[in-house]
């Protein structure tokens, strides 16, 4: 009984975490935008641990339109499901190498979009087997959580009742995606 409960909440959260994280990945400002002072080739890249300060650079040209849906994607109880997760991460992996040009050090760090992304995956691994949250997923649903509160998408969605119960189809606005794995492909071939 204590593991069908935990199984329920982990289903409502995991489905509360992909709703958000689809929100803020098509509408939330990720980690990709040029901050200031901060800056790639700013002094204070030197010998200064900057996975909190580094951003990509990425063009994400024009915005795209995206529909807002139910989707016979991504299921958590399938093969096709995990198998639509796995293809979210490039074929390089979620990480990339990046040299500080003054030092010609190389450094290893994760793209934020890419670890939610695989975090998601994560989750829905373990709902899928029916286990209660393993260490790494308590870890991604931490991180996820924390990542929706600074990044917070304030887009207003068509809801059905009080609760809060959201439309299950509408049309959207967002930035485009596909422009963040272009740019680690090209640091991947580097």
């Amino acid at each position: 009984m204590a593991v069908q409960t935990t199984m329920r909440r982990l289903a409502i959260v995991f489905a509360t975490v992909l709703l958000v994280a689809v929100g803020s990945i098509g509408l939330g400002k990720l980690a990709f935008t040029a901050r200031t002072p901060w800056s790639y080739n700013s002094r204070y890249f030197k010998r200064v641990a900057l996975s909190h300060d580094l951003a990509l650079q990425v063009d994400f040209g024009e915005p795209v339109w995206m529909r807002v849906d139910q989707t016979t994607h991504y299921r958590a109880d399938t093969d096709e499901g995990g198998e639509d997760f796995a293809k979210l991460i490039p074929r390089g992996g979620h990480t990339v190498n990046i040299t500080d040009p003054e030092t010609s050090e190389s450094h290893i760090y994760t793209v934020t979009l890419l670890h939610q992304l695989k975090c998601l995956g994560i989750i829905r691994d373990d709902y899928a087997a029916k286990r209660p949250p393993s260490l790494i997923t308590r870890h991604c649903m931490n991180y996820l959580r924390q990542s929706i509160l600074c990044h917070p998408n304030m887009r207003i969605e068509p809801a059905v009742n009080n609760f809060g119960s959201a439309v299950r189809g509408y049309e959207t606005v967002c930035r485009d995606w596909t422009k963040v794995y272009e740019e680690v492909d090209r640091l991947h071939a580097m």
